[in-house]
C-alpha cells in the first residue's frame, strides 16, 4: 500500500500553498497547543514564589482546555466548516492574546486566575490544529503529510524560544510580564500573518488536484461507522501511550540512576526528535498507507521502551531509546488529522477531527495523573512502561483495521471503493 513519491504537482502545491502553509505553522506555534507544555512549568514556579500558590492549584488550570475541547469542539469545528477556517482563526488567537492579558491583570485571587483560564479555553479553542488542517488539506493533496508535519514542527519551534523569551521576561517583569509577553506574542506576530496570508484556495486552485476538494462524509454518517470508532480507539491508545510516560521520564531515568546531566541531555534530544518526528511522518504519509506509517514508527519505540526496562542502561542506549520515543509524540497529530481527511473527507473535516482531537486529547490529559498514580502504587516505573507498550501494540493493530483509504466520495457521502 505505498504510492509513488510527490510528482510535479506535489512541487506546484508547495509553490502555490506556501503563503498559508506559513500563516499555519505561525497560528499553530503562537496557538493554544504549545502553552502546556512548554509554558507552564516555567509559570508556575514564577506563580509559586510570587504568589504563595501551590503547583498544584496552578497547573490545576491545564485541565481547563481539554474539559472545553471536550464540551465545546465539536461545535468550534462546525463552526470552522461554515464560517471557514480565516475568521475561526483571527477571532480565536485575538482572543488568546487578550486572555493571557486577562490573567496578567488578576491579582493574588485564585479563583480569579481560574475564571481567566476558563475564558482562555473556551476563545482560544479556534487556535488548534482542527482549524488550520483545514486550509493544508485544501492546498495540498500530493504533499499533504509534509505540509502537515511542517506547520505542526512550528510547535517544537516554540517549545526551543519559549523557555529563554519568558524566563527573560519574567526576570525583568515578574510573572505579569511572562503573560504579558504570552498575549503579545500571537497579537503582534501571528494576527498580521494570519490576515495577509491564511486563505482557503480559489475554487480553480482546488480543482487541479485529483482528490475531493470539499467532498466528504456527512457527520452523522460518520460517527455511526465503524472506522470513525477505530480511528478514535487507536488515537486514544497512542495518546494515553505518549503522553502518560513522557512527563515521567526525568524521574524515571533518575530512579534508573542516570545523572541529572545525562537526563536533561535525552530530554534535549527527545525535543528536538519530536519535531523531527512530524516532518519525517508527513514525509511517510505523502507515500505509505497510513497504518503502516504507524507501524514503522510505534514498533521502534516498543523496542526503546524495552530497552528502558532493561537492567543495562548506558547513557547511549538510553539517549537513543528517548529520542526513538519522541518520533512517536511528534507523529500522533499529524497521523489523525492525515487519516481524518483521507477516510472521511474535507467536507466536515474539522468537525469530525475536533471530535478525534477532542478523543485524543481526553488520553493525553489524563494519562500523566494516572501514570503518577500508577507510580505511588508501585513504587516502580516498569508497570508505566508495560501499559505504554500494550497500549502502542493496540494502536497499531486497530488502525490497521481501518481497510484502504476510499476512492472517493458521492455527492450523497458515501464512501466509493473498489
Amino acid at each position: 500500500m505505498t504510492r509513488s513519491p510527490p510528482s510535479r504537482r506535489g512541487r506546484d502545491e508547495f509553490r502555490e500553498g506556501w503563503r498559508p502553509l506559513l500563516a499555519c505553522a505561525f497560528g499553530l506555534g503562537l496557538g493554544l497547543s504549545p502553552i502546556a507544555p512548554y509554558t507552564a512549568g516555567i509559570m508556575a514556579n514564577a506563580l509559586e514564589a510570587a504568589l504563595g500558590w501551590s503547583r498544584a492549584d496552578i497547573l490545576g488550570t491545564l485541565m481547563l482546555a481539554p474539559i472545553g475541547l471536550v464540551l465545546l469542539g465539536r461545535h468550534v469545528g462546525r463552526l470552522v466548516d461554515k464560517v471557514g477556517p480565516r475568521k475561526v482563526a483571527l477571532t480565536s488567537t485575538l482572543g488568546l492574546g487578550l486572555a493571557q492579558w486577562l490573567i496578567a491583570a488578576i491579582g493574588s485571587n485564585l479563583i480569579a486566575f481560574y475564571l481567566a483560564w476558563a475564558v482562555l479555553a473556551v476563545v482560544s479553542l479556534g487556535t488548534l490544529p482542527m482549524t488550520y488542517a483545514k486550509v493544508i488539506n485544501a492546498w495540498f493533496v500530493e504533499t499533504r503529510g509534509i505540509a502537515l508535519g511542517l506547520a505542526l514542527a512550528a510547535t517544537g519551534l516554540t517549545g526551543a524560544l519559549m523557555p529563554f523569551l519568558l524566563t527573560s521576561a519574567i526576570a525583568a517583569m515578574g510573572w505579569r510580564g511572562g503573560y504579558l509577553v504570552l498575549g503579545a506574542l500571537p497579537i503582534v506576530l501571528a494576527i498580521p500573518v494570519l490576515w495577509l496570508w491564511l486563505r482557503m484556495p480559489a475554487p480553480r486552485a482546488a480543482g487541479r488536484a485529483k482528490a475531493l476538494p470539499a467532498s466528504g462524509m456527512p457527520v452523522r454518517e460518520a460517527l455511526r461507522g465503524v472506522r470513525f470508532w477505530i480511528l478514535a480507539a487507536g488515537s486514544m491508545a497512542l495518546a494515553f501511550a505518549v503522553s502518560g510516560l513522557l512527563p515521567n521520564l526525568y524521574p524515571l531515568l533518575l530512579a534508573r540512576e542516570v545523572s541529572p546531566a545525562t537526563a536533561a541531555t535525552a530530554l534535549a534530544g527527545l525535543a528536538i526528535s519530536v519535531t523531527a518526528g512530524r516532518i519525517v511522518s508527513g514525509l511517510l504519509l505523502d507515500r505509505i498507507w497510513a497504518p503502516l506509517v504507524c507501524a514503522i514508527l510505534v514498533v521502534p519505540a516498543i523496542g526503546a521502551l524495552a530497552l528502558l526496562a532493561s537492567p543495562v542502561l548506558t547513557p547511549s542506549i538510553m539517549i537513543g531509546a528517548v529520542v526513538t520515543l519522541g518520533l512517536v509524540a511528534g507523529a500522533e497529530f499529524d497521523l489523525v488529522a492525515f487519516m481524518t481527511a483521507r477516510y472521511f473527507g474535507q467536507a466536515h473535516f474539522s468537525e469530525l477531527y475536533a471530535i478525534q482531537y477532542a478523543i485524543f486529547g481526553l488520553g493525553a490529559g489524563f494519562a500523566p495523573a494516572i501514570y503518577g498514580a500508577i507510580f505511588d502504587h508501585f513504587g516502580t516505573y516498569a508497570p508505566e512502561i508495560y501499559l505504554s507498550s500494550v497500549l502502542l501494540l493496540f494502536a497499531v493493530a486497530i488502525l490497521f483495521a481501518l481497510g484502504r483509504y476510499p476512492l472517493g466520495f458521492t455527492p450523497e457521502g458515501e464512501a466509493e471503493r473498489d
